[in-house]
């Protein structure tokens, strides 16, 4: 059989660099100084979400093409890219004056995605977000429609957020 079955074709996916008509993978390559903001490696890049549910809404894309954080598997790669993300993230809110107390971090969960690139949600203040974005599309409490990344961590196999690395270690390129 010539056919891949679902499981093997989030495999081919997660392991392309980039993939032509993917919006996130154009961001990235095009490398633009004026969307693409600091920290960054050679693992994700971060960009200003351009419909912002909160004063802060920054997106953490990976820089290889994986389909979607539900994509990740327990393995060593795959936790070291999250918690490269995680860290990023809160660093990033952190050099724009958020308090770490008052944030949402998450993916949405498939099939609750509009783009299939794998993005981690960082946005402040939670507080200020509409009733709406609060409690349905950006709630881990509400259902697997956003998630939120310590279940991801847990999930590939993090035993706890102290995993992740602080926001000062993040490798600034």
């Amino acid at each position: 059989m010539t056919e891949e079955s679902p499981v093997n074709m989030n495999i081919v996916e997660t392991t392309k660099t980039r993939v032509k008509n993917c919006i996130f993978c154009n961001v990235i390559a095009a490398n633009d100084p004026n969307i693409i903001l600091e920290p960054r490696s050679d693992q994700f890049v971060i960009i200003k979400d351009i419909k912002p549910v909160a004063t802060h809404h920054f997106l953490v894309l990976s820089d290889k093409h994986i389909k979607s954080s539900k994509s990740l598997q327990p393995n060593e790669q795959d936790r070291n890219l999250l918690k490269s993300m995680v860290a990023a993230a809160k660093q990033i809110l952190l050099n724009n004056g958020c308090d770490l107390n008052d944030m949402r971090m998450g993916f949405h969960w498939p099939p609750f995605y509009s783009i299939g690139h794998m993005h981690l949600h960082a946005i402040s203040p939670a507080s200020s977000m509409s009733a709406f974005n609060r409690f349905v599309a950006f709630n881990p409490s509400f259902s697997y429609v956003f998630v939120d990344v310590n279940y991801v961590l847990k999930r590939i196999g993090c035993k706890d957020e102290n995993e992740t690395e602080s926001p000062s270690s993040v490798n600034k390129q």
